[in-house]
């Protein structure tokens, strides 16, 4: 029988201290022998790319070496290429991943989101077909759902899908679709019963994304990214084959989600937060053009220690959340919280920044004094949108509200 021992690791997080077992602790050393195997070389590629192309297809060549390894999506059944881990696995997986930067797989929206409905609700022959390129990277997924008047109330989706023989003629509009410019597929949500109730007559589809009647806008925000495009359908042909589970019942589908992972994403988070405030501290030590630091300004080292106490507070809310998960229980309404405090921090950590560079804050990138080539201004127009993307501010307050405070839903959430 396997032991369990205490092992400490110095993270972001913090110190932990975690119960590992024999099968931990040989999981941990096998992941971090493969990437002093495998890392090295990959972070010199990415290093030397000229160019968003070349750095695209080192994202998918890294996602088909870690697909050989079983790292790529280690939550999955052995009998699809994963491992099978345990929240503390993905845990130990996640801390060694963020301490030695590996980089993002290209298809992880596919990885964490598609790849496990399927494999809960598809066909031996769905999972046949998509499990195998969605995990070495030959096919990237994006995600269809999003509407311009259907986001935070998401039933209220409007793109139709109608029978004909054996296909679905899809037609309608996806937006905020992040990376549809380089995605072969998008899983979407698609009304295909108009005259069901709001939740029903829903289906969940697969959608090749050089079907004739897909087009893909990219969408240029005030930070001059384009990563979001919209997506407009025109009659595209879908085999009633690419159906995920029952037709009409694709609400139902999408509430698939793997609880072990939702409890453990509030890492990303949190190391990007922490990784921001000492950015920001390393800013405000640094004397500006004219000589100057903002770290001898009182009232802007009052509000460096506020940011500090702030990316605590959404560490030890996540650590909440994932001892639940680690004793075996569901994640609870920890979430939103991480979700609805962390946003608001992100958008802070980034006035704040800007404020410690002072007049030269602003400058975007290309001005010759702009800090750090100019990531602040940057930074802070990016964050504009913290509080919209992946469920708004007001959602997670309604979260909060039913979960913990009872309140009753909002009317229009069941009309």
């Amino acid at each position: 029988m396997a032991h369990s021992t205490k092992a400490s690791a110095q993270s972001a997080l913090g110190e932990l201290d975690i119960d590992m077992s024999d099968a931990d602790t040989a999981f941990a050393d096998e992941w971090s022998t493969w990437l002093d195997t495998h890392l090295p070389a990959m972070h010199s590629r990415l290093a030397e790319a000229d160019s968003a192309a070349t750095k695209a297809a080192l994202s998918r060549e890294w996602q088909s070496l870690m697909a050989a390894g079983k790292w790529a999506a280690i939550t999955w059944p052995s009998e699809f290429g994963g491992r099978n881990a345990t929240a503390r696995q993905q845990l130990l997986f996640y801390l060694t991943s963020a301490d030695r930067r590996v980089p993002p797989l290209a298809g992880r929206i596919g990885l964490n989101l598609c790849g496990p409905t399927l494999i809960a609700h598809g066909t031996p022959e769905q999972r046949q077909r998509f499990l195998s390129p969605m995990l070495d990277g030959r096919h990237v997924w994006c995600q269809g759902f999003s509407e311009p008047g259907a986001g935070s109330d998401l039933a209220s989706l409007r793109t139709r899908g109608v029978i004909d023989g054996d296909d679905l003629l899809i037609t309608g509009q996806k937006i905020w679709t992040s990376g549809a410019q380089q995605s072969d597929w998008m899983f979407a949500l698609v009304r295909t019963d108009p005259d069901a109730p709001k939740r029903h007559g829903i289906s969940f589809v697969l959608v090749p994304m050089n079907a004739d009647g897909v087009d893909i806008r990219p969408i240029r925000q005030m930070s001059g990214d384009a990563g979001f495009s919209g997506v407009f359908l025109d009659e595209v042909r879908v085999p009633l084959t690419n159906v995920v589970g029952k037709l009409n019942d694709g609400w139902n589908v999408t509430r698939t989600t793997l609880a072990n992972e939702r409890a453990i994403l509030f890492m990303g988070q949190q190391l990007a937060l922490t990784a921001t405030l000492r950015k920001s501290i390393a800013l405000a030590k640094t004397p500006d053009p004219h000589g100057n630091r903002a770290a001898d300004d009182p009232e802007l080292r009052d509000r460096i220690a506020q940011a500090w106490i702030d990316v605590e507070l959404v560490r030890l809310n996540g650590m909440r959340n994932l001892a639940k998960v680690l004793s075996g229980n569901e994640p609870g309404p920890e979430g939103s919280m991480s979700k609805l405090f962390g946003q608001h921090v992100e958008q802070h950590l980034h006035e704040l920044a800007l404020d410690l560079g002072g007049e030269f804050g602003i400058l975007d990138r290309g001005a010759a004094d702009a800090p750090d080539g100019g990531k602040w201004a940057l930074g802070w127009l990016r964050t504009r949108a913290s509080t919209i993307g992946g469920g708004t501010s007001e959602i997670q307050r309604n979260v909060l509200a039913e979960r913990i405070l009872g309140q009753p839903r909002d009317p229009w959430a069941d009309a």
